[in-house]
């Protein structure tokens, strides 16, 4: 078995699904405040966030399907999940309280509802040893694969589980925030929690079996006992397959949980077997699906279209929660230490908002990534989902290099030697962009290059692997040249990944987030954004959530957080065979409904 990744909980898959060539952020240091802000008094405004646009067609029982991918499941305990692969599995395998659907909305799975301080499932007294307590109903007759029970005491497991002090690498964060897990009955579950935590709903979301997994000693478990891939069929599972062989690097194999019954059709799954078929590379992947050995194939990107436009509607795109921006480092003191830019005087002229909005207006997005990706999509203007439930529409700014020429004027910014170059107090304007070696990035840097040299800021490229631009702060210096988490870099072009829970941008945004103790590594330091983000943090109430992320977005567009470029998507081969493939699932993947596949006659 693989190595566990330092990935739990479910939603922490995100990053992987979403594409982002960054490495997997390591949280358990990072978290958000605990109830600084007193939660406010229910607002009159009901959010639902049950409301999705899903609907199953009726299929017919029996049949296979297929899913093929070029990255291999290794890993199928759904708390160490490390690439998209393995949480498509752990979806087919794993129930969960609720689930993700692609349109970004909940819907109950095991539990009957989704609770909110608005349906009174949560309450907030915002005091004592109960913060906030989220209370859960399980739908009743729940089992396992192997007949058992499954019940409330199983996720009091799942707890203890994560809690374990022999349980080394799992993110805690959340689950250490739960003073105790009361089960009133079988079905009846309370979360007491004595800090405050938005994020609840993700949280211990997939129960792990205790009847099964108990007798195994967690040093053993963490070693994979359990879990390895001739042991994982007698391992029970709660969701609508169950694992049965696995052959690495070819296949692994699953059979209709018949003890499993969806929520929304009482019943268990169409399919009778389900297949992940893995192969060496996207060529023999793509060879597969081609010649009918694979149904749906997973994997792929908007920079594979070409290779598979002959498909027509066998494709299917949608807009992942990865995308690609320009990041300004707003730091005064740590900025780029390329030496060609180190003569240019003392101090980091990114720091300053006003190039920060010269670089926004003198660019033009829409021309750049049309040129770069050889293609027409569209420029978003936040990095906020447009399906998440707290997104607010923002306007793009256009570009105006007249106007970012005045605003660098009045801040003092002039070309005084007359060389095409400004300067400020004898820190001139020339700043290094960092970036991969990734041919639509060089090209937008050569272009944001040739817009900013006409308002006067001169740009240089260095070009590093992903290795050096995402190297750890510990793996790091202030010599290595990019290092983002040492904040070795003026501009930034790589892609970065969206989520769907709020409480995420707090790590990424708030001022008390910088590197080493946060993932803050732009320095962004904004005592708005930093209100806005501790509301997030400090309220359960849906209302207040969504306005404090509106506040952000509008920050964020206006202050140059960053500019985002465009939206990577995801790319699926589907065959007509298979019916209700949607895929899209910012948290399942693309077998987040695959309960409700079905064979086409």
């Amino acid at each position: 078995m693989a190595a566990r990744s330092a990935v739990a909980g479910l939603l922490a898959i995100t990053l992987i699904i979403g594409g982002c060539d960054a490495n997997l952020p390591s949280p358990v240091a990072s978290r958000s405040p605990s109830g600084t802000i007193p939660p406010s008094t229910a607002p009159a405004v009901v959010i639902d966030l049950t409301q999705t646009a899903y609907l199953a067609e009726a299929g017919t029982d029996g049949g296979a399907a297929v899913i093929g991918d070029w990255q291999q499941a290794n890993q199928f305990n759904p708390y160490y999940l490390g690439q998209g692969s393995e949480q498509a599995v752990a979806s087919a395998a794993w129930a969960t309280l609720v689930t993700v659907t692609h349109d970004r909305r909940y819907l109950p799975d095991l539990a009957t509802a989704v609770p909110t301080v608005d349906n009174g499932g949560v309450e907030s007294p915002g005091e004592g040893d109960d913060v906030i307590t989220v209370n859960w109903k399980l739908r009743d007759g729940l089992k396992w694969s192997d007949g058992e029970a499954l019940n409330c005491d199983d996720f009091k497991y799942t707890w203890e589980w994560v809690l374990d002090e022999d349980n080394f690498g799992v993110v805690t964060a959340g689950y250490e925030d739960i003073e105790d897990l009361q089960c009133k009955s079988d079905t009846e579950m309370i979360w007491h929690f004595g800090a405050m935590y938005e994020g609840y709903l993700t949280l211990l979301s997939a129960p792990l079996p205790r009847h099964h997994l108990e007798p195994i000693p967690m040093d053993q478990q963490t070693q994979g006992v359990g879990f390895r891939p001739d042991e994982i069929a007698k391992l029970p599972v709660s969701g609508p397959f169950r694992f049965e062989t696995v052959t690495p690097d070819v296949e692994l194999k699953m059979a209709k949980n018949p003890a499993y019954i969806g929520p929304r059709t009482g019943k268990p799954a169409h399919l009778d077997s389900l297949t992940f078929r893995w192969y060496p590379d996207q060529a023999a992947l793509l060879a597969a699906y081609r010649a009918g050995a694979v149904n749906v194939a997973t994997g792929f990107t908007d920079v594979d279209l070409p290779k598979v436009a002959d498909l027509g509607d066998q494709i299917a795109t949608r807009p992942s929660l990865t995308y690609e921006a320009l990041r300004p480092n707003w730091s005064d003191e740590t900025c780029s230490t390329a030496r060609a830019v180190t003569d240019r005087g003392v101090g980091c002229p990114m720091a300053d908002p006003a190039i920060r909005q010269a670089l926004a207006l003198a660019i033009d997005r829409n021309a750049i990534v049309t040129k770069a990706l050889g293609r027409t999509v569209a420029v978003p203007a936040t990095n906020v989902d447009p399906l998440a439930w707290f997104y607010v529409e923002q306007p793009v700014p256009a570009s105006d290099a007249a106007e970012a020429i005045q605003i660098l004027e009045e801040a003092g910014w002039t070309d005084a030697d007359g060389d095409g170059i400004r300067q400020n107090e004898g820190l001139q304007a020339r700043i290094e962009i960092c970036t991969t070696e990734r041919q639509t990035r060089l090209d937008t840097a050569a272009l944001v290059t040739a817009a900013l040299a006409e308002v006067g800021i001169r740009a240089v490229t260095t070009v590093v692997d992903p290795a050096g631009l995402f190297a750890p702060y510990d793996r790091s210096s202030s010599a290595t040249p990019c290092a983002l988490e040492r904040g070795n870099f003026d501009l930034a072009i790589h892609s970065l990944t969206s989520s769907i829970d709020p409480r995420d941008y707090y790590f990424k945004y708030h001022s008390s987030q910088f590197e080493p103790d946060g993932q803050n590594d732009a320095r962004v330091d904004n005592v708005g954004i930093d209100v806005a983000l501790e509301t997030v943090g400090g309220s359960v109430h849906l209302a207040v959530i969504r306005d404090a992320m509106i506040e952000f977005q509008e920050i964020y567009v206006e202050q140059i957080v960053e500019i985002p470029m465009y939206v990577s998507e995801t790319v699926e081969l589907r065959s007509p065979k298979i019916g209700n493939v949607v895929g899209g699932s910012p948290v399942g993947g693309s077998t987040w409904n695959v309960a409700d596949w079905f064979v086409k006659g």
